[in-house]
């Protein structure tokens, strides 16, 4: 078979756990790493099957401009016609919170209270809204970049105009309301093929690591005691959660990734203590813990590398057996 899947992404760590499996199941590859190579744009793309793992945290690794390449390469393979799994809208809603929670509300899925600010005046006089504690974060996120928690508006008072506080790369610092959840767990959600994989339910009760999925050895950041973006590949209060039943939620979050060209995604969720569900997150770039993998027959990775070997296999016109 001439035609591989192509690999777009920023970080070689990330990508071990496919590479694993795609050489298992005998799957053709080529790693693009754009923080690194350019891409010729006068040529026709090759062929295959494009799978897009950009990261909106890829500035912190060094990769300042790596999202906004993919959104050129994306775009030049689109208008070729090329097989994009995890398109350039995708790409779009990796990168910015704020269009997230535009597009999980227009699905009637219900976010968290969140104001957009573009200065620290803006974050200042914005605070006066939120009568409960609220946290900052980051639009353009992952690591768990600016979440920190306040009581108050007298403490983000002294933190804004602290050496401490960090503006968000794309200058969108997000305030938004606390979820207070008990028991304290929060749930991630994976998905491939835009079909619901299973649920993942973690013990935050010591706090958690606010990071994308990285490998141990790369995390430094403390540990927090309140919900932000977790990272799914460490530690070992993760459990998958056996016979977990398909709801309202579930079929909504479907729709939603399905239309906003999103084949492979987790998404967060956190349940405050009136039963409330609020959706906080959307990761197109996933991975999965190995600890709650162990005593599951779901693999999340093998369940990825055979799906990009399936739709090698149409774009290749070669059949496929079931």
């Amino acid at each position: 078979m001439k035609n591989k899947i192509y690999i777009i992404h920023e970080n070689d760590d990330w990508v071990e756990p496919l590479r694993k499996e795609l050489k298992n199941i005998s799957a053709p590859f080529e790693e693009w790493h754009l923080g690194k190579r350019n891409i010729d744009h006068l040529d026709k793309p090759p062929q295959g099957v494009f799978y897009n793992r950009m990261s909106a945290s890829s500035h912190t690794r060094g990769h300042r401009y790596a999202p906004e390449h993919t959104a050129v390469v994306l775009n030049w393979l689109e208008k070729n016609n090329r097989r994009v799994i995890n398109n350039s809208r995708a790409l779009s809603l990796e990168i910015s919170k704020s269009l997230q929670y535009k597009e999980l509300e227009s699905f009637e899925i219900k976010t968290p209270k969140t104001i957009y600010c573009s200065n620290k005046e803006s974050i200042l006089k914005s605070a006066n809204i939120f009568r409960k504690p609220f946290i900052t974060k980051h639009n353009r996120a992952g690591k768990g970049l600016g979440v920190k928690l306040f009581n108050n508006k007298k403490e983000l008072d002294s933190h804004v105009s602290s050496k401490n506080f960090e503006q968000s790369i794309d200058g969108i610092t997000l305030l938004q309301e606390y979820i207070d959840s008990k028991p304290k767990v929060i749930h991630r959600v994976e998905f491939v093929n835009s079909k619901f994989l299973y649920t993942v339910e973690v013990d935050a009760s010591e706090g958690f690591e606010l990071c994308p999925a990285c490998p141990e050895d790369e995390i430094d950041e403390p540990k927090t005691q309140f919900f932000g973006e977790f990272c799914p590949t460490i530690g070992n209060k993760f459990r998958i959660i056996k016979n977990y039943k398909k709801g309202p939620l579930i079929e909504k979050y479907e729709k939603f990734i399905s239309k906003n060209g999103i084949e492979i995604a987790g998404i967060e969720y956190i349940t405050d203590q009136k039963g409330e569900i609020y959706t906080y997150d959307v990761n197109t770039n996933t991975n999965y813990n190995s600890v709650a993998e162990k005593d599951s027959k779901l693999k999340g990775m093998k369940s990825i590398a055979e799906f990009l070997k399936k739709e090698l296999l149409l774009v290749s016109n070669i059949k496929v057996v079931a």
